[in-house]
């Protein structure tokens, strides 16, 4: 007698699952052999709790009242230059031009005046912003070299300062030396006296003189004395330098500049010009630079005032 095969298929499925449910009937899959577990937590006293455990939400400081928002970050303003800082561009400008502009921002809004100026075609304006860098904000060497890089752009395309020769200063370029002077400290000399005259603008008349004893005991690098002094009587002069002499022209011509520079700015330092920090320039580009044309017509203008105070003292003794 033949089994139908469902019957057999139905057989075997059930022999298997009565097998299993007899073999598995007592066992816990749900819980780890060998480890007891803690009290289940079914979270009854957190409903209690919870008012009383945690800060309202209303208390607590906001985010970005404390760290402030990430996404906002503001950045200082950084003020345009403005026609009022231009000043009446209608009118001529003084040699003291933006000296309170100066005074009260760093050397980096004077280029900026500067940039400004030259984009509006005032290019004497621009040159006198430059000098202020030099010759009234504090500025370092870097920013004082990147003055002298737009001072010596700009003045050789630039009219002199002053055209009117009876309105120049005359000043004396005096240089006192042992030794006959030769045809090389002649000719350095003339050069310098030049180099200042072009450098003020014109406004100055530097008339050279060298003095010399003319001794035979004088040697070749024999010690040189260097001021500048008004005419007349009772002149008044800058302090006095000394500088060793030299055959080479080109080499007493920064020997004579560099004394000239700082027996000026020694000067100039009496009358509140700021002193710059050392400077990496010859003598020549520090004359001519660093030393600018309302520089050279104060320093001028004080040794005059100097005569004129020491005249009319005199005067005042006799009577």
């Amino acid at each position: 007698m033949r089994i139908h095969w469902a019957i057999v298929v139905f057989a075997v499925i059930g022999t298997i699952l009565l097998t299993w449910h007899l073999r598995t009937n007592d066992f816990n899959f749900m819980k780890p052999t060998g480890i007891i577990l803690p009290p289940e937590d079914d979270g009854s006293d957190l409903a209690v709790g919870a008012a009383v455990l945690q800060p309202k939400i209303e208390t607590n400081p906001r985010v970005a009242e404390v760290l402030g928002n990430p996404e906002k970050t503001e950045e200082p303003e950084i003020p345009e230059i403005s026609d009022l800082d231009l000043g009446d561009l209608e009118s001529s400008p003084g040699l003291d031009s933006y000296r309170k502009f100066a005074e009260n921002n760093p050397p980096d809004r004077l280029f900026e005046l500067s940039s400004t100026l030259r984009a509006r075609g005032e290019f004497q304006r621009a040159l006198l912003a430059f000098e202020r860098v030099i010759d009234t904000s504090k500025a370092d060497s870097k920013a004082l070299a990147e003055a002298s890089k737009g001072i010596s752009a700009l003045s050789p395309t630039l009219p002199r300062w002053n055209i009117d020769p009876t309105r120049e200063v005359p000043l004396t370029l005096h240089l006192g030396t042992a030794r006959l002077a030769d045809e090389s400290l002649k000719a350095a000399t003339l050069e310098v006296a030049t180099t200042i005259r072009k450098s003020s603008g014109d406004q100055l008349d530097i008339i050279p003189k060298i003095t010399s004893s003319g001794g035979d005991e004088a040697t070749a690098d024999s010690p040189v004395a260097l001021w500048l002094s008004t005419g007349g009587k009772n002149p008044a002069s800058s302090s006095v330098l000394t500088f060793r002499s030299t055959d080479d022209q080109a080499a007493a011509i920064n020997e004579i500049s560099l004394a000239v520079f700082q027996a000026v700015r020694g000067h100039l330092g009496k009358l509140g010009y700021p002193l710059p920090p050392p400077l990496q320039a010859t003598g020549r580009d520090l004359l001519s630079i660093h030393i600018t044309r309302l520089m050279w017509r104060d320093f001028a203008r004080s040794l005059h005032k100097e005569r004129e105070a020491a005249g009319a003292e005199e005067e005042t003794e006799e009577n």
